[in-house]
C-alpha cells in the first residue's frame, strides 16, 4: 500500500510496499522484512499484472457429484481423466472404467508402444489398466502389479511391487517385461521405493529416506549412478517439476532440487511454524502440481488432527526477495490458503484447446471435480487476509510509528466487503479498523489521519 508521510515542515515522499515477500513465521513479527507477511490467508502475488496481491482463485464445478472421493487428475494422450477410489472418469464425471478393486493412490503415463500406439496408463498397486481412445480399458499384459510407473527414454519403467526393485519394459513394448531388465536398489527397512520420476538426463528414484538416479539408453545397460540419503519423499503424487528443477515433499516439508543432485528446503527457512502444525501421519496423502498460469507450486496438505486436505501451500520459486541481503533472498516467497478450495484429494494440471486449466478434485464423498477459477468457491465468498510487519510505518532512518496518514489502496473486483485495521504502538490486537463496502469493481482509496501517534 502507498505510504504518505510527513513531520511539520519537513515533506517526505511516499513509499510503496510491495508485500510480494510472502510468508515468514520463522522469526518474529517485528523482525520480518518489510515486503515479508507476519501471517496470509488466501491471498497470492500478482506477478503478472499489478504487482500486489490478489485473492486466490476459486471453484466452478466441472464434473456431476461423485459417491467416492477424487484421488487424481490426468492429461492423457487419448483424454483427460480423474479416478476415484474404484473408478476412472473422463472430465465430465462419466466413467470409462469401473472395475478397479483398489483405492491405492494411482500413478498415470503415456506411452509410445510401437503395436498398441500411443497409449494411457493407469496403475494403483493391483490393477494395470490401457487405453488407446480414452474409453475403451483393457487390462496391461504382463505388467507387474506395480504402484508407481515412468516413461524414461524408450522405456516403460515400474516400482513399487517389489521393495526396492525397479523394472523396465522392453523398448516400445509395454506388455514385454524381460527377466533381466531390472535394478535392485539396497534400501532397509524403513525406506522403501515411494515415486517415479524423469527429470533431464535421468529417472530419479525417489524412497522414504533417500533418492536415486537411473541413466542409460541401452535396454541392458542401465546404471545406477548416484544416491543421496540426505532426505526422502513421503508421497509420489507430490512429485512435480518444472524450469525450476525438481520438488517433492519430505517428512521435513517441502524439497526443492534445481539439478537433480543439490536440496534446498525453503519451507523450514520460511515457514517452520506452518510446517510444524501439520499432520505428519497424512504425509503419504500430499498432492501437489506445478500451476504454469500462476507459476507457482501448489501442495495439498493437513493441518492437526485433520485427515482431510486443508491447506494449500503456494511455492513460489522465481520470487527473489531484493529486500534481503542474505541466503534466504533465493528461496522464494510461501503463501498459504484455507477453505472450501483447498479440500481436495486429487490435483492436476490439463491442456485444453492450447489452455492450462487447473483441476482438483475433492476428497470427500458425494463431492465433484472443480476447475480452479472464478472470484468465489461455488458462491462461497473467499474470506483472505493479511498482517504484515509490525514496523511497517517509519519515519526517515531511525523514528518509528510518527505518521500523519496512511493511504490504503484497494483493487476490487467481486468482493462486498474490505476490511483495513492497524495496531497503535505495541497493542497486540487491532485498535482501529475500518468495513468498506464495496458494490462494484473500482480502485478504492482510503486515507486516515493518524492523529492518536503524534
Amino acid at each position: 500500500m502507498p505510504l504518505q508521510i510527513a513531520r511539520q515542515g519537513t515533506p517526505y515522499r511516499s513509499d510503496f510496499l510491495d508485500l510480494r515477500g510472502g510468508l515468514n513465521n520463522a522469526k518474529s513479527d517485528e523482525l520480518i522484512l518489510p515486503n515479508e507477511l507476519s501471517d496470509v490467508s488466501n491471498y497470492l502475488p500478482d506477478i503478472h499484472k499489478s504487482g500486489g496481491l490478489i485473492k486466490r482463485n476459486g471453484l466452478t464445478a466441472k464434473s456431476t457429484p461423485q459417491s467416492e472421493a477424487i484421488t487424481s487428475v490426468f492429461d492423457g494422450v487419448a483424454d483427460n481423466y480423474f479416478t476415484t477410489s474404484t473408478s476412472i472418469r473422463d472430465l465430465a464425471g462419466t466413467s470409462v472404467d469401473g472395475s478397479l478393486t483398489s483405492s491405492t493412490g494411482p500413478d498415470w503415463a503415456r506411452f509410445d508402444d510401437t503395436n498398441l500406439g500411443n497409449i494411457d496408463i493407469f496403475v494403483n498397486g493391483a490393477e494395470e489398466r490401457r487405453s488407446a481412445n480414452g474409453t475403451t480399458w483393457a487390462n496391461v499384459s504382463n505388467m507387474p502389479n506395480f504402484k508407481y510407473i515412468e516413461p524414461f527414454n524408450r522405456f516403460l519403467f515400474g516400482a513399487g511391487h517389489d521393495k526396492g526393485r525397479v523394472r523396465w519394459s522392453n523398448p516400445e513394448d509395454v506388455e514385454t517385461w524381460d527377466a533381466d531388465n531390472e535394478i535392485i536398489i539396497t534400501l532397509d527397512a524403513e525406506n522403501d521405493i515411494t515415486g517415479l520420476m524423469s527429470f533431464r538426463n535421468n529417472l530419479v528414484i525417489f524412497a522414504e529416506r533417500s533418492f536415486h538416479h537411473i541413466a542409460g539408453f541401452d535396454e541392458k545397460r542401465m546404471t545406477l549412478p548416484f544416491s543421496s540419503y540426505e532426505i526422502g519423499c513421503t508421497s509420489h503424487r507430490s512429485i512435480v517439476k518444472c524450469r525450476h528443477g525438481l520438488f517433492w515433499w519430505s517428512d521435513q516439508g517441502l524439497i526443492w532440487s534445481p539439478d537433480g543432485f543439490n536440496v534446498f528446503n525453503p519451507s523450514l527457512v520460511k515457514i517452520p511454524d506452518t510446517i510444524r502444525s501439520l499432520n505428519k501421519g497424512q504425509y503419504t496423502n500430499v498432492h501437489g502440481i506445478w500451476n504454469p498460469n500462476l507459476e507457482c507450486i501448489q501442495m495439498y496438505v493437513h493441518r492437526g488432527t485433520s485427515t482431510t486436505q486443508d491447506l494449500m501451500i503456494s511455492y513460489y520459486p522465481g520470487e527473489i526477495n531484493s529486500q534481503s541481503t542474505g541466503s534466504e533472498s533465493r528461496f522464494g516467497s510461501f503463501w498459504v490458503s484455507r477453505g472450501d478450495g483447498v479440500t481436495m484429494g486429487g490435483s492436476g494440471v490439463v491442456k485444453e484447446s492450447g489452455e492450462n486449466k487447473i483441476y482438483i478434485g475433492s476428497a470427500a464423498a458425494a463431492g465433484k471435480l472443480f476447475e480452479q477459477t472464478g472470484d468465489d468457491d461455488v458462491g462461497s465468498p473467499i474470506a483472505a487476509y493479511f498482517e504484515t510487519q509490525r514496523e511497517s510505518a517509519k519515519l526517515g532512518e531511525e523514528a518509528l510509528k510518527r505518521s500523519r496518514r496512511i493511504t490504503a489502496l484497494f483493487i476490487a473486483s467481486g468482493v462486498p466487503k474490505a476490511t483495513y485495521g492497524a495496531y497503535i504502538d505495541d497493542s497486540l490486537s487491532i485498535s482501529e479498523s475500518f468495513d468498506l463496502s464495496l458494490t462494484e469493481a473500482a480502485l478504492y482509496w482510503m486515507s486516515v489521519n493518524w492523529t492518536r501517534l503524534l
